[in-house]
């Protein structure tokens, strides 16, 4: 199946603008932010936006989500907590501007669906814990928002950064195509390659050419938000761009 687009065409943007500036507003943090941004590119199909209380839950109660009568596994749901005054000015299958820490746009939520934060059932399913002094317990009692809204996403393009050209699911398979691979070996990371991943994409690549493929290989970075003392996506990048 192909991945998700829920990224608005060209000749589409204008018109979305303009409907957002007369919509009340829902502000992401930045972690949100790399939700909207993954759901709509299709790095997250099959959701289509941020999941209603129905699969909220169904994520929790039996990790997955349902698409089109299928059943796809899934460990963590994915819908946007709001603030009490954000929830006030909501309209239940109305629609939400999205908007950034700064204010820019990033998209409109429509059939909105607002809900309970059950925070105890989140933590206990996520983290396996029923304690709120754990990190993740800590971070979500530490939030204030509540509520949860899920809906139908349409997006603007996420900014590019001069560093690196983020590629979505459909480019990746492109790029793939267009080099007539007959098997990609990708490897995910969020550190400087060190001599043991090396190894592995090294390796696997040559078993994968002993058995007869044509085989490329896709190394994924998370450029987004991580930990304070992870070394700078930038920096990652060079180190990339000198070992390939």
């Amino acid at each position: 199946a192909e991945p998700v687009d829920r990224v608005v065409s060209l000749k589409e943007r204008s018109k979305l603008v303009a409907e957002a500036s007369k919509l009340p507003a829902i502000r992401l943090t930045k972690a949100d932010l790399s939700t909207v941004h993954r759901i709509a590119d299709g790095t997250l199909s099959p959701l289509e936006g941020p999941m209603g209380a129905e699969a909220w839950h169904r994520v929790l109660d039996e990790s997955v989500v349902v698409q089109g009568g299928r059943r796809y596994a899934w460990g963590i749901p994915l819908s946007l907590p709001v603030t009490d005054a954000e929830a006030s000015k909501l309209a239940r299958g109305g629609a939400a501007a999205l908007r950034d820490e700064a204010g820019a746009l990033v998209g409109i939520l429509d059939a909105i669906e607002l809900f309970a934060w059950d925070k105890p059932k989140y933590v206990r399913a996520v983290y396996g814990t029923e304690r709120f002094d754990h990190p993740g317990g800590h971070m979500t009692q530490d939030d204030e928002r509540t509520q949860l809204v899920g809906g139908r996403l349409r997006a603007l393009p996420q900014p590019q950064n001069p560093n690196w050209t983020i590629f979505s699911p459909r480019m990746t398979r492109a790029l793939i195509r267009d080099r007539k691979w007959e098997r990609a070996l990708a490897f995910q990371t969020r550190n400087p390659l060190h001599r043991a991943h090396e190894y592995a994409l090294v390796a696997g690549a040559e078993r994968l050419t002993r058995e007869g493929f044509f085989t490329g290989v896709v190394l994924n970075p998370l450029v987004g938000e991580l930990k304070g003392d992870d070394v700078p996506a930038a920096t990652r990048m060079r180190c990339y761009r000198t070992l390939h």
